[in-house]
């Protein structure tokens, strides 16, 4: 199970970011689903099981939210897998149980943030290099 970033919330708790990049498409979107799915599990496990608090100690007894940043994945499908997963979180009287202990978390939310690579693109100023290799790149006024 990997963690790509800890960081800790400004209102108290920690979040744990999971990075997923794509396209995914095709039957890759199949296996990267169940691939996300089954790290998201582990992320869970690892957090009621006590492993995240030894490794990360800041993150012991506070709220987590686990949030998976993903660029260029099939939006609503990561959207979908996350609420059936909380929900079974939800309804899980162990995971339950271990939450109201508040041995190691009092509470895991888990959140999606989706940008596709034009929106990150057209949030970048290009620099003056960046658009002189564009232009050598389609051969845009530049003698040959």
């Amino acid at each position: 199970m990997k963690i790509d970033l800890v960081t800790k919330q400004p209102e108290g708790g920690c979040t744990l970011v999971l990075v997923e990049t794509g396209p995914w498409i095709g039957e890759q979107k199949n296996q990267n689903m169940q691939r996300l799915g089954n790290r998201i599990a582990g992320c869970v496990s690892a957090v009621i099981n006590g492993h995240v608090a030894r490794r990360y100690p800041a993150t012991k007894g506070v709220p987590l939210t686990i949030q998976v940043d993903s660029y260029d994945t099939p939006r609503l499908e990561v959207d979908i897998l996350l609420a059936k997963m909380q929900n079974d979180f939800d309804n899980s009287p162990e995971i339950q149980e271990e939450l109201r202990s508040g041995r190691f978390t009092s509470a895991i939310l888990l959140r999606h943030r989706w940008s596709d690579f034009a929106s990150e693109l057209a949030k970048r100023r290009p620099s003056h290099r960046f658009w002189h290799r564009l232009k050598r790149l389609f051969g845009l006024g530049v003698a040959h």
